[in-house]
């Protein structure tokens, strides 16, 4: 599902990202770890075509080319920033629908209002998302991330401010895309039990 061989990224002359090779398969959950600034973030957003590599021998997403295809790359992608970007004088089911209205996706009311209850967020779906805890935007992010039926799943530090419920939500809705074969990279300070394997970056390199 994501293939990579040779995959550099920099930021003028800093070199973020030194030349990666990484395979994840269907349904694998991937817990990406390491210090600050050793690139996990920027390797999400590379893989997500928000920012454009240097340069590589291999870089695909379900077989196509992350260069060449990206705008479908990007209807197969699920992207949970650290920072969910929302409206805040929009309530929390207008933010959504605006997102699936601009992925084409049809019945978009009904459609926003059902992944807001998977996310245990439905009695707060009319209230303005700008009122929002820490928490409760990251449920609406991760919503957000997979009300278009994604294939591949990229999470950064997805558990930031969530309660144990939040948590459990989450932790149930990972395991089940796994299982129906979503592969996921998730950024965390630990790796969760259910992960089926840990890559740690260090300036840029898996080592």
């Amino acid at each position: 599902m994501i293939k990579l061989r040779a995959f550099f990224k920099s930021f003028g002359p800093k070199k973020v990202l030194r030349g990666l090779n990484l395979d994840i398969e269907s349904g694998e959950i991937v817990t990406l770890v390491g210090n600050n600034g050793s690139g996990k973030t920027t390797l999400l957003r590379t893989i997500n075509t928000l920012d454009s590599p240097d340069n590589y021998l291999t870089a695909e997403i379900d077989g196509f080319d992350l260069r060449h295809d990206s705008e479908e790359i990007r209807s197969r992608v699920g992207y949970l920033s650290h920072n969910p970007p929302f409206y805040p004088e929009l309530t929390g089911v207008e933010n959504l629908r605006l997102w699936l209205e601009l992925n084409s996706i049809g019945d978009a009311e009904s459609t926003a209002r059902n992944f807001l209850a998977q996310v245990g967020l439905i009695s707060f779906s009319d209230d303005l998302s700008g009122n929002y805890s820490r928490g409760m935007i990251q449920r609406l992010g991760f919503a957000m991330s997979i009300s278009h039926s994604p294939t591949v799943l990229l999470l950064d530090e997805p558990f930031t401010g969530l309660d144990t419920k939040g948590i459990e939500i989450l932790e149930e809705m990972l395991m089940k895309y796994s299982k129906d074969g979503c592969s996921i990279v998730l950024v965390s300070h630990q790796t969760p039990s259910y992960s089926t394997r840990t890559i740690k970056l260090e300036r840029g390199e898996i080592i």
